[in-house]
């Protein structure tokens, strides 16, 4: 740790991690698995070092192909296969792929992986290793457990398919489509009308936030939110907006996400397996009251 920290440049980054199962339990058919609503994902600033500083100072022969991460924790059963998860040479060695051991300026807690994870901002949390302790460089593709057959899904454009069909092909899950999400009204909600502030977070793989949409009547109408500090293309981006709510009315509240380069949430679920990728643009109901 020493080393880490005194010999290699020390780098921040503000990142989105989010478990590929967030918000599986809204899939329609049901899919088997942790039945997620939205809340397994967090915002944090990471302090580490680059993994390709690591791997540089290492040194490398020349048919390496992929890097493969373990940590300290251990199978609960005998029979459920050690988490290995592994990446790309070309994505281990991205510029914001850290090897971190601090989390919001301190070191990092036990249940964040103590005392180094791996992040990799953009991607879901399966790569993200806790209780990081050993990389293996290998020189050709990764088939253990974790990797193949677990968290994979269709190989197609939009890693779906129609309900009850099975892929007939799969990859790894790798990055994270754009999402939005209403944090300060709640789904169900009987709120006071009148003037209203609404607020709420928006991410994406790391291309940033460049418009969050905004609707009281469940998409017909959209009108653009004013966004918040810019943390960085990894983080949540703060919105808001100031609404006037009619007393003794019901509205469906929805927000809309586009990222830097044009890529916008889906006005309506996909479908896969295993519940990943959900981008949905999700409704709040609520009724004013009086």
């Amino acid at each position: 740790m020493e080393t880490l920290q005194k010999d290699f440049e020390p780098v921040d980054i503000a990142a989105v991690c989010q478990c590929s199962g967030n918000s599986r339990g809204f899939s329609e058919p049901r899919v088997a698995g942790g039945q997620w609503g939205h809340g397994a994902m967090g915002n944090a600033i990471w302090t580490g070092v680059r993994l390709r500083d690591l791997l540089e100072k290492a040194g490398l022969e020349q048919d390496a192909r992929r890097i493969r991460f373990d940590g300290l924790d251990r199978p609960v059963a005998d029979t459920t296969p050690d988490f290995l998860k592994s990446l790309s040479l070309n994505d281990a060695f991205g510029d914001h792929v850290l090897v971190a051991y601090a989390m919001n300026g301190e070191p990092l807690p036990i249940l964040n992986g103590f005392p180094l994870r791996l992040v990799v901002p953009g991607w879901y949390a399966t790569y993200w290793v806790k209780m990081l302790h050993d990389l293996e460089v290998l020189n050709e593709e990764d088939h253990t457990f974790w990797m193949d057959p677990a968290y994979r899904i269709p190989d197609n454009a939009c890693g779906c398919l129609q309900p009850g069909e099975k892929p007939r092909h799969t990859v790894p899950i790798s990055t994270m489509p754009v999402r939005s999400f209403i944090t300060n009204i709640s789904n169900g909600a009987s709120i006071s009308g009148g003037p209203t502030l609404v607020k709420g977070i928006a991410f994406d793989q790391g291309y940033g936030i460049d418009q969050v949409l905004f609707s009281l009547d469940g998409g017909t109408h959209w009108e653009a939110t004013t966004l918040g500090k810019d943390y960085g293309d990894f983080s949540f981006r703060l919105w808001e907006i100031r609404v006037f709510l009619r007393p003794g009315h019901q509205y469906q509240l929805q927000t809309l996400a586009i990222n830097r380069i044009g890529e916008s949430q889906q006005l309506h679920a996909r479908w896969n397996p295993d519940g990943y990728l959900r981008n949905a643009v999700e409704t709040v109901h609520i009724t004013t009251e009086g």
